[in-house]
């Protein structure tokens, strides 16, 4: 070992140790383990044992082995360079394949009548649309902002519709993280921000949709598609549709309801999904492996195959966990999970056929 190393090593002992008394060190794999102990609020100390050892270059693991309490150390990643040019090109073509998409969908409402035009459509299906994404994505990045995890700007996935069906322009977005959750709470607020920031835009969307749509009496042909149990509900709270009827829904209505299917995949407790976030850190690595196969299951039982074998592709590749793995989780942070329970359950429960175009 160069005598710079020692002193380096040295240097991240005694900034430990005045953290966390060290007990113990060895190597793995030439890497030095500390064994600590354990003292006071651990979640505070070593949010600030992370701060001092970023200076440095480094971030500390906080991680059970053998019944120890060890601290093992990553070089911390250069900070990210993204390219907002990007993400801007990616968002307008997001925008124009969404407009196309709902221009197409709700052509044949325009012809008999129900909407001014197809343009006017397929505007207030793309606008819809995405303000949920576009909340959905930011409410994770501005928990990244806040958390110190370096994230990427939203990555707008645009999809051109295909000619002869139903098409909704975009698979989402993805956001990329270079760094990972400092505790197990930031990992929950990670995963739980942006389900909720698009349920909760989700919600004005479809009731000024569902007040807009047209109950019918006399079915007419044309596609149908489940409704989730939120969807259900406002169309009874709202409409009142007499039993047996079809409503012939508002292009906001369509917008909501692949807003409200969004959140129910991403919600799904698997690998590094947002419910995986909430998964890992309230269940810890090994039941999260076992509960993510049980997502499997779960997409394949409510019908979206493609996800259960993404999931079983994402399952390879684990989940790294928060920095500190070791502090509980927050009263409060169990509230938000259960919290996303019922989100899941009212995006993702279908019960009534609607009418779409």
């Amino acid at each position: 070992m160069s005598v710079e190393f020692l002193w380096r090593l040295e240097e991240i002992r005694q900034i430990i140790d005045q953290v966390f008394p060290v007990t113990e060190i060895w190597f793995d794999g030439g890497k030095p383990i500390f064994a600590v102990y354990l003292a006071g609020d651990t979640k505070a100390r070593f949010l600030a044992l992370k701060e001092r050892l970023e200076t440095l270059g480094y971030l500390p693991l906080l991680r059970y082995r053998d019944g120890m309490a060890v601290i093992a150390l990553m070089p911390k990643p250069p900070r990210g360079q993204w390219r907002w040019q990007v993400n801007l090109l990616l968002f307008v073509g997001t925008l124009l394949t969404t407009f196309l998409a709902g221009y197409f969908n709700f052509r044949e409402d325009a012809l008999a009548g129900y909407l001014p035009s197809a343009a006017m459509g397929g505007l207030t299906f793309s606008l819809s649309l995405m303000l949920i994404l576009v909340c959905h994505e930011m409410g994770h990045k501005v928990i990244s902002v806040l958390r110190g995890i370096d994230a990427s700007l939203p990555y707008f996935i645009p999809v051109p519709p295909l000619p002869g069906g139903l098409s909704i322009g975009t698979l989402g977005a993805v956001i990329v993280t270079r760094t990972p959750a400092p505790n197990r709470d930031a990992l929950i607020d990670l995963g739980a921000s942006g389900p909720i920031a698009g349920f909760l835009v989700t919600i004005p969307i479809l009731a000024i949709g569902i007040s807009r749509s047209v109950v019918l009496t006399q079915p007419i042909p044309g596609p149908t598609l489940p409704t989730p149990l939120l969807i259900d509900l406002m169309l009874r709270w709202i409409l009142h549709p007499p039993e047996n009827a079809v409503v012939l829904v508002h292009p906001m209505v369509f917008a909501g309801w692949i807003g409200l299917l969004v959140t129910a995949l991403n919600l799904l407790p698997a690998s590094m999904l947002d419910g995986g976030h909430v998964a890992r850190s309230l269940l810890g690595s090994r039941l999260h492996m076992i509960v993510s196969y049980g997502a499997v299951a779960l997409a394949i039982l409510l019908g979206y195959w493609p996800m259960g074998l993404l999931i079983l592709f994402m399952i390879r590749r684990g989940h790294p966990g928060p920095l500190d793995d070791i502090s509980t989780v927050s009263p409060f942070r169990r509230v938000v999970a259960l919290a996303l329970v019922v989100i899941f359950i009212l995006s993702a429960v279908p019960l009534l056929p609607i009418r779409m175009f």
